[in-house]
């Protein structure tokens, strides 16, 4: 399976940050047209999600830096699915930008 991370930073605190991406992960409907059985375990003390869907497993993981945050998203895609990175990347970058600015 082709594994492949997208980093963003983010100007809030690491927090804040985790607290955006555990909402976007929980209620945003643009991750379930990939996989509608997605399942997202979140751990609250170490800021991390993990996915896990039929089609694709993903971890993101919320680190501060600085004055900011920094959030990796490190996905994990099925060779069939490979086509399809493109797709995957840029709905998550523009997805991180929204909820984190």
């Amino acid at each position: 399976m082709p594994k492949f991370t997208i980093d963003h930073s983010s100007n809030h605190s690491a927090e804040e940050a985790y607290k955006k991406i555990k909402e976007f992960l929980s209620n945003d409907q643009d991750i379930r047209r990939f996989d509608p059985k997605i399942q997202c375990s979140f751990d609250d003390s170490a800021k991390c999600a993990n996915l896990k869907g039929s089609q694709f497993k993903a971890d993101m993981a919320v680190a501060a830096a600085g004055a900011g945050s920094k959030v990796s998203v490190t996905v994990d895609l099925p060779l069939m699915l490979t086509p399809f990175k493109g797709k995957v990347t840029e709905t998550l970058q523009r997805k991180l930008a929204k909820y984190l600015g």
